[in-house]
């Protein structure tokens, strides 16, 4: 049977199944309670489909078995609300960041002629590791003694300053420039030393690309403008943020977050990841030690309780939209469907999840680099004799698998509270839900989203409804997984080995 012909009708089979039972539970809970149920699992499985989104390219695609994603998640969210709130830490811990990306993107540009040094075997084992430690004496020195704490604050003097007739005039004011310098240069030259270390030099067995030299440089250069930019705004760039519109400053918060994890991803990629490709098990323990290592120190930025994320002005106004159409011109706070009082904020959650979506299935589909990446994995080797650096199409899957889950995590911040544990709950529903969908299916994954969301919904429902422990809502997406499997062990959409 042909494969798109195969997926279509499972596709379809999904779909009479729901319909069946939504019919039979239409007459158990009634038009309304079935409709709110609905919506708010559409809410859930678009949640959820945001952090599978990541998954499915960084775990499904490359068989990178990442621990860490529910952190990246959290970290979305994290940024998004600080941003929001008071840009000043995003503006004084941006520079130090992309000082260290500036260094570490060096890799590709350097690694075709340190490759190429003679070295003893001894030397090309003790050089990278001479590196990587004085890489991390830098690093330490650039970041010594800097205020981190007092930067993470602001957001929280914003918010207790937020009815003062001035509510700048609390935010703390940033390092003297010419010491910022130092600390810039400092990381720069600690990332540079990174990615020499991780160029294995001597190391005659590896294969690099002198191709595409041009294209690398403009890419750091643009790093290195950026650092100099947001270096320089330090103090301006958090009033100018805040005296602007509130949709375009959550608009910005989104960005934000994207660009985050784009670097973020990269820099996890090239730095940890990568030495570690063949080695799966250390792969699972460094991503776990590295989700330990994010917790902990958002917990000591933001302590481990919950914030609320305010919502934008587009989803704030008093007040119920008779409909959606007449919310574009209200902004209300919810919107009448079908009889159902719904928040507007949510439908957004919704649009978000398929908006991510149509861009992933045109990103595969339509464009060489979707290509490039469905034949790199499944055969680097034969991509590599094309010419195509298969590392670098790697490295940048994985970090924008980063970016779909800091975008899920922005996204979700207004929606639920901002805590150091909310990456946890996600990530192993996107596991669930990679797993439901099929390895590597983002049609699966975006399906199998759904239906997790809906049933969780649907759970919390019926166990509120008969005085059951919510703890049997939670067991519903595992019992789903199970029965999936029993019946198809690929998953909805994967492919049989």
């Amino acid at each position: 049977m042909n494969k798109k012909l195969k997926s279509i009708l499972i596709a379809f089979g999904v779909l009479i199944g729901l319909v069946l039972i939504s019919i039979g539970f239409i007459q158990i809970m009634g038009d309304k309670s079935f409709i709110r149920t609905t919506l708010s699992g559409l809410t859930l499985g678009s949640l959820f489909f945001m952090v599978a989104a990541g998954l499915t390219l960084i775990f499904g695609l490359m068989d990178v078995l990442n621990f860490a994603h529910g952190s990246m998640f959290m970290l979305g969210a994290y940024l998004g609300w600080q941003f929001y709130t008071n840009p000043t830490f995003i503006f004084g811990v941006l520079p130090l960041i992309l000082a260290f990306a500036v260094g570490v993107m060096l890799t590709p540009i350097i690694k075709p002629y340190v490759i190429e040094w003679k070295l003893s075997t001894r030397m090309q084992k003790i050089l990278p590791i001479a590196a990587y430690v004085v890489a991390l004496g830098i690093g330490i020195y650039g970041i010594w003694g800097y205020d981190i704490m007092s930067l993470a604050d602001t957001a929280m003097v914003a918010i207790s300053n937020a009815f003062m007739s001035d509510p700048l005039a609390e935010i703390s004011a940033q390092e003297p420039l010419n010491v910022f310098v130092v600390r810039v240069i400092a990381l720069i030259l600690s990332g540079a030393l990174v990615a020499f270390a991780s160029s294995r030099p001597g190391d005659k067995t590896q294969f690099a690309h002198k191709d595409g030299m041009t294209k690398n440089i403009l890419f750091v250069v643009g790093l290195l403008v950026a650092t100099i930019f947001f270096s320089l705004v330090r103090e301006s760039g958090p009033v100018f943020v805040l005296e602007m519109n509130g949709n375009w400053r959550f608009l910005l918060s989104i960005v934000t977050a994207v660009i985050f994890g784009l670097v973020l991803g990269a820099l996890i990629e090239i730095t940890l990841i990568r030495p570690l490709y063949v080695r799966h098990l250390f792969v699972v323990l460094m991503t776990l030690g590295l989700d330990y290592i994010i917790r902990e120190l958002v917990q000591l930025l933001w302590d481990p309780v919950a914030y609320q994320m305010a919502r934008p002005p587009l989803f704030s106004q008093p007040g119920k939209a008779e409909n959606i159409w007449a919310w574009f011109s209200g902004h209300n706070t919810t919107v009448n469907i079908m009889g159902v009082t719904f928040p507007s904020y949510r439908l957004f959650v919704i649009v978000l999840g398929v908006l991510m979506f149509i861009f992933l299935l045109l990103l595969m589909n339509k464009t060489r680099l979707g290509m490039i990446i469905r034949a790199g994995v499944q055969d680097a080797e034969m991509v590599e004799a094309l010419g195509i650096n298969v590392r670098q199409v790697f490295t940048f899957v994985f970090a924008l698998g980063v970016a779909f889950a800091a975008l899920g995590g922005i996204g979700a911040a207004p929606f639920i509270p901002v805590n150091p544990l909310m990456g946890a709950t996600y990530q192993m529903q996107g596991f669930i839900t990679v797993v439901i969908g099929g390895m590597g299916s983002y049609v699966g994954s975006f399906v199998g989203a759904f239906i997790l969301g809906i049933a969780r919904s649907f759970g919390d429902f019926f166990a509120i409804k008969f005085g059951l422990s919510p703890s049997i809502a939670e067991a519903s997406t595992v019992i789903i997984m199970i029965i999936v499997l029993l019946a198809r062990p690929s998953g909805l959409f994967g492919k049989k080995d």
